[in-house]
């Protein structure tokens, strides 16, 4: 049986979550621009029941970097975005935006515990499975 590909549709609210998410916490967030990420979902694939990244997230490189609008690309699957509520997506959002170094643009900082400390001081090592406080709208007291 021959694979299928993946089909990729972009998500459209990301773009403005992020813009929203940054004029909030620009303090943290200084460094980002909202229209170099993109985000996309996978339509026709389940994600695979050990992974248990709810994303993935890659910068763009020369000589690709020369013709293409964007610097940092999400992906994920269709499932994983659709099951979270608006809160849940509000903060995977957040957790993509502070992937970005601030030191070295167009850069990446890994996505594991020492890195995404912001996530895991703010809402616990399982935030994605638990119920978030809404970053636009409570007041949230982000750990750094």
């Amino acid at each position: 049986m021959a694979n299928t590909a993946r089909e990729w549709e972009e998500v459209e609210d990301f773009p403005k979550m992020a813009e929203k998410l940054i004029q909030r916490y620009n303090d943290i967030l200084t460094h980002v621009e909202a229209d170099q990420v993109i985000a996309y979902m996978c339509t026709n694939k389940e994600k695979p029941k050990g992974k248990s990244k709810l994303y993935e997230m890659t910068s763009q490189t020369e000589p690709e970097s020369f013709t293409n609008t964007k610097t940092y690309f999400v992906k994920m699957f269709q499932s994983t975005w659709e099951e979270l509520d608006d809160e849940g997506r509000l903060a995977l959002v957040f957790s993509c935006l502070n992937r970005i170094d601030p030191q070295n643009p167009g850069k990446l900082l890994s996505n594991d515990l020492q890195d995404q400390r912001i996530m895991v001081e703010t809402f616990g090592v399982d935030w994605f499975k638990r119920k978030l406080p809404n970053l636009l709208t409570d007041a949230v007291d982000i750990k750094r």
